[in-house]
């Protein structure tokens, strides 16, 4: 009997992320998973219960990372609009990194259907908030909902890389994300 090995799990989950990514959910089946990884189909079934089991791993896997991320953020003992500027620097950073995990995410929402990737959801929110709080407790700026904030983040990164012009780059995505958070987009007379 073939025991698991995390290089030729890794070695699945790479292939697997590229044909999800470029692939409807419905229309991948494990025979090309295990055709994309080299390896028997039986050899999936070692590392993963299921496709829905291997696609909720890939972006269980990636949203562990970018917690672990925003997590030493939070942790640390920076000024709040450093710690944002971090957060958002991060968050832009992974998803520009990992831009699959932004495919996948929009072609199903498992966060609903697996508690333990709704957990993570959780996690990173907390995180943001923590953050967004911090800088509201020292009057560095008014945001009576940091939880609703901390839910807008990852949605603009998300936005911005799987909707956005193309051309921008890592920077030009953070730069306007961190401009919207300092500036808004009215003048305050104009209100």
């Amino acid at each position: 009997m073939q025991r698991p090995n995390a290089k030729k799990r890794q070695k699945i989950t790479v292939a697997a992320a590229r044909l999800f990514a470029t692939r409807p959910f419905h229309e991948v089946r494990l025979d090309d998973l295990a055709a994309a990884a080299h390896v028997g189909k039986g050899t999936l079934y070692i590392y993963f219960r299921s496709k829905e089991d291997l696609y909720c791993s890939l972006i269980h896997d990636g949203m562990a990372r970018v917690i672990e991320q925003i997590k030493q953020v939070v942790a640390s003992d920076f000024p709040p609009p450093e710690a944002v500027e971090k957060v958002v620097a991060r968050l832009v950073r992974f998803a520009f990194g990992h831009p699959y995990l932004y495919e996948l995410l929009r072609a199903i929402d498992p966060v609903k259907h697996h508690e333990s990737l709704a957990q993570l959801r959780r996690q990173l929110t907390s995180s943001i908030e923590q953050v967004f709080r911090r800088g509201a407790e020292r009057r560095i700026w008014r945001d009576p909902h940091p939880d609703l904030t901390a839910v807008f983040i990852p949605g603009l990164v998300r936005s911005a890389v799987l909707y956005g012009p193309k051309e921008l780059g890592e920077k030009a995505v953070t730069d306007q994300i961190l401009r919207l958070l300092r500036h808004g987009l009215l003048k305050e007379n104009s209100r």
